[in-house]
C-alpha cells in the first residue's frame, strides 16, 4: 500500500535573490556556472519532486517581482498561502534596499502565519560568495539574520494580540548560501530532514546498522539530488558537544563539520561526468591505512554512507550488512505498517508494526525471516 505524503513547499524572494538558480543546482543537477542561462520566474512555477518513493514535495516558486508580490498578498492570498508546509525565503546579501526587502517579508511572513501557522521558514541569504572577502567574520550576515528574527517575533506579536491565531507552531531559520559551495546542501538537507515521514524510525534504524557495522557513522542520502536525509547517532547538524558516545569514543569531533554537504556537491559533479560519458554511477568503497568507507546503495531512493575507523572492518562485510538492511528500510516508504520482523519498530510510534505472531522480546533490529 503506498503512503505518499505531499507537502506545499513556497520558494519566494524578490526577483533576483537566486531563488531559481539554487532550485536548478539541487533538482535539476545544474553546476553554478549553467543557471547564468536561467531566466526571471513569471508568476508561479509549480513542480513536484519525490523523494524516498512516499514523499512528493509540492514546489512553487513564486516570481519576486513587485507586481507578483502584491498579487500573492492580495487575490491570490488563499490559494498562495493556505496549506503550506515549508517557507523558504531568499535573501540577496548584496541587495542595497534592505529595509524594503524586509517590509515585502514582512508581509509575506503575516500572510503565512494567518493561513498556516505551524510551516516552517527557512531563511537563505543568498550570495554570500560576493561578500566573504571583504566581511570574513559574516557581521553583515549576523546583522540580516537580527533583523529577520526581530520581524518574526513582531508578526507573532501582533497576530496573538489581534487574537486571530493562539499560537504558532513554526520557526523561522536562517542559513548563509551560496550556489558556488556546499552551503547550499547543508541549508536544503536542513529543510528537506524536517518534512521525511518516520525521521526517528530511520535515524533508529542507522544507529543499529553503524553500531553492527563498527562505523562512526552511517548517513543516509537522496538518490537524486544527494541531499543528507538523515544520520546515525546524534541529530543532524547538531553540535560538536552533542554528538553520541560512539562519535566521541571514534573522532567524529575531529571530522570536517561541512564533510556530508561536501560529499553530496563532489558526488553530484561525479555524476554528471558519468552522465557525460554514458556510464552510470554505482557507488564507492575503499580501504584506507586508517579508515574503510563504503558509499551503496540502500533502496531504490536512497544512498548510505559508511565509515568505520575499526581495524575489523572490511568493505565486504559492511556491504553485506548493508544489503540485510535494504529491505526493511526500504519498507518506510512504501507502506502504512510495517511487516517484517523488527526489535526497533515494535516500540516505535511513527509506523504500524503488523507483524502476526510476533511476541518475541530477543527480536534484532531486522530479521530476515518471513513472518
Amino acid at each position: 500500500m503506498s503512503s505518499t505524503s505531499r507537502k506545499k513547499v513556497l520558494l519566494m524572494g524578490k526577483s533576483g535573490s537566486g531563488k531559481t538558480s539554487m532550485r536548478s543546482v539541487i533538482f535539476s543537477n545544474y553546476t553554478a556556472r549553467d543557471t547564468r542561462r536561467l531566466g526571471a520566474t513569471i508568476d508561479v512555477e509549480q513542480s513536484a519532486v519525490r523523494f524516498l518513493g512516499g514523499l512528493v514535495l509540492n514546489l512553487w516558486d513564486c516570481g519576486g517581482q513587485n507586481a507578483f508580490v502584491d498579487n500573492y498578498l492580495s487575490s491570490q492570498k488563499d490559494t498562495i498561502f493556505s496549506n503550506v508546509a515549508v517557507l523558504i525565503y531568499v535573501f540577496d546579501i548584496t541587495s542595497t534596499e534592505w529595509e524594503g526587502d524586509l517590509r515585502y517579508f514582512e508581509d509575506i511572513l503575516f500572510a503565512l502565519r494567518e493561513n498556516s501557522p505551524d510551516a516552517g521558514v527557512w531563511v537563505l541569504i543568498n550570495k554570500m560568495d560576493l561578500v566573504d572577502k571583504e566581511d570574513p567574520k559574516r557581521r553583515k550576515y549576523d546583522e540580516r539574520k537580527s533583523d529577520l528574527l526581530a520581524v518574526d517575533e513582531r508578526v507573532r506579536k501582533d497576530l496573538e494580540e489581534e487574537g486571530k491565531i493562539e499560537g504558532i507552531g513554526g520557526v523561522l531559520r536562517c542559513f548563509p548560501t551560496s550556489i558556488w559551495d556546499e552551503s547550499l546542501y547543508k541549508a536544503w538537507s536542513s529543510i528537506i530532514h524536517t518534512l521525511i515521514p518516520n525521521i526517528g524510525l530511520i535515524t533508529s534504524h542507522l544507529t543499529y546498522l553503524r553500531d553492527i557495522c563498527l562505523s562512526v557513522e552511517a548517513v543516509l542520502f537522496e538518490a537524486e539530488t544527494f541531499l543528507v536525509i538523515a544520520k546515525s547517532g546524534s541529530p543532524l547538524g547538531c553540535d560538536p558537544s552533542d554528538l553520541d558516545q560512539v562519535e566521541v569514543t571514534n573522532g567524529a569531533r575531529e571530522l570536517d563539520q561541512q564533510r556530508f554537504e561536501k560529499i553530496s556537491e563532489i558526488i553530484k559533479g561525479f555524476k554528471k561526468t558519468c552522465q557525460r560519458n554514458h556510464e552510470q554511477y554505482h557507488g564507492f568503497e575503499a580501504k584506507f591505512d586508517d579508515c574503510t568507507v563504503v558509499l551503496e546503495p540502500l533502496t531504490r531512493n536512497t544512498y548510505i554512507l559508511l565509515v568505520s575507523v575499526d581495524p575489523r572492518a572490511e568493505t565486504g562485510a559492511l556491504l553485506y550488512n548493508v544489503h540485510q538492511a535494504s529491505p526493511h528500510m526500504a519498507e518506510f516508504a512504501t507502506k502504512h505498517s510495517l511487516s517484517q520482523k523488527c526489535g526497533l519498530c515494535r516500540g516505535n510510534k511513527e509506523m504500524k508494526y503488523d507483524v502476526k505472531g510476533d511476541d518475541d522480546d530477543s527480536l534484532p533490529a531486522w530479521d530476515g525471516a518471513k513472518p
